[in-house]
């Protein structure tokens, strides 16, 4: 190989496409082992770095889904260790599909299928409502500027301020059900009919059209890519100008969002019941099979440990090598993504009705019945809290 096949910053260093940085830190013995390529049946397939590689940097936990542009879905604050109580619930007149995020202030944004966007009070009190055409299945991304931005099934991506008040509306001209991300730079990246970027002025910056509704959130990676799935089986990676950078097959509808974990790799689950692998050129790097669907967007934890639900009802981590570390059986199937706090200890939902906390080795710590089905993720609080929707129509503050 040489430089010329390697996309965006990367340079080739033993055959592997790596960031320079990388590279440098490779000759000198700050990785360890070394990254091989191989030729198995007409197709490649690349051996991820060992385990104990150190993860990229991540920026603190940002409020929007999955924590923050990678989706690595890991937070700096703690969850509660033992079963916690309702310390309060918000109630809404339908399913609470999307996730809670929390404001500067310690606000709890979340949006109902009731039709409803509700800012809640970390005491619990409604601070307002913005009462949208159609079911906000969207988790909410806030700007660096406090504007608060969400997507509406009835096709609008909608820009609120702290008060609750319309900054602008923009149509995209189908369903917004996937949640927004925001870049470092203020852009907002949003999938339905494709991906549309837009400025905070709701402006539009490009579109790149795609087959169907997209419902996979798409992930921001560092290299200067915004990658998301789509309907009809790929995942697409675009440049910041618009530009398809590479699309891959995966076979199946994607409707999970990717996530950007060790070196840059992606990973991403299918209605195939897989959990795909990607480099960041868009090279098929493994295939994990469940038994069922994985919707789910994968969390990354520290080590580079993938954790993702799937709808055989179970809770998997694999190695960064596509490999099975531990799985939790639960009752239900797993459709919400799971998220990881500054200990490590994960904390998941399952449509048996109830929250999971596991430990980092897969020891389930506490699991609480919540009486209906998960499928929100849960949000943060400073004070240990956590916050969660539930299928029926209640918003938990968990202590």
């Amino acid at each position: 190989m040489s430089d010329r096949e390697c996309r965006g910053e990367r340079v080739c260093h033993q055959g592997s496409c790596m960031f320079e940085e990388e590279a440098r830190a490779h000759l000198v013995g700050q990785l360890e082992g070394t990254d091989a390529a191989i030729t198995a049946g007409g197709q490649q397939t690349v051996t991820t770095p060992p385990d104990e590689a150190d993860p990229p940097a991540v920026s603190p936990e940002r409020p929007m889904f999955m924590g923050g542009p990678l989706h690595t879905g890991r937070s700096p604050q703690r969850g509660p260790t033992a079963t916690p109580e309702v310390a309060w619930t918000h109630r809404t007149g339908a399913r609470v599909f999307a996730s809670p995020v929390v404001g500067e202030d310690g606000t709890i944004y979340v949006g109902s299928l009731d039709r409803t966007f509700n800012a809640i009070s970390p005491s619990g009190e409604l601070r307002w409502r913005y009462t949208g055409a159609d079911k906000f299945y969207s988790t909410a991304a806030i700007a660096s500027d406090g504007t608060i931005v969400v997507g509406n099934h009835d096709g609008s991506l909608v820009a609120l301020t702290r008060a609750g008040q319309v900054r602008w509306r923009v149509d995209v001209g189908a369903p917004v059900d996937a949640s927004p991300v925001i870049s470092d730079e203020g852009n907002i990246y949003v999938t339905a009919a494709g991906l549309h970027a837009y400025d905070l002025e709701g402006n539009l910056r490009f579109h790149v059209a795609a087959s169907g509704g997209v419902r996979s959130s798409p992930v921001i990676h560092p290299n200067g890519l915004v990658v998301f799935g789509t309907s009809d089986g790929r995942l697409v990676a675009v440049r910041t100008d618009g530009d398809v950078a590479w699309e891959a097959r995966t076979r199946s509808s994607v409707e999970s969002g990717p996530s950007v974990g060790l070196h840059g790799n992606l990973y991403v689950g299918t209605d195939r019941g897989q959990v795909l692998a990607f480099d960041p050129d868009g090279r098929q790097l493994w295939a994990f099979d469940t038994g069922g669907d994985v919707r789910a967007t994968p969390a990354i934890a520290e080590d580079g440990t993938i954790i993702v639900g799937a709808y055989d009802r179970t809770l998997y981590a694999l190695s960064p090598q596509g490999e099975e570390r531990w799985s939790v059986r639960t009752s239900g199937r797993i459709r919400a993504s799971a998220r990881i706090d500054a200990e490590g200890r994960i904390y998941v939902g399952s449509q048996d009705d109830h929250l999971y906390a596991i430990s980092p080795t897969g020891e389930v710590l506490w699991d609480r019945n919540m009486g209906q089905d998960i499928d929100s993720s849960v949000a943060f609080g400073a004070d240990g809290a956590i916050y969660i929707g539930v299928d029926d129509g209640g918003v938990y503050a968990l202590r």
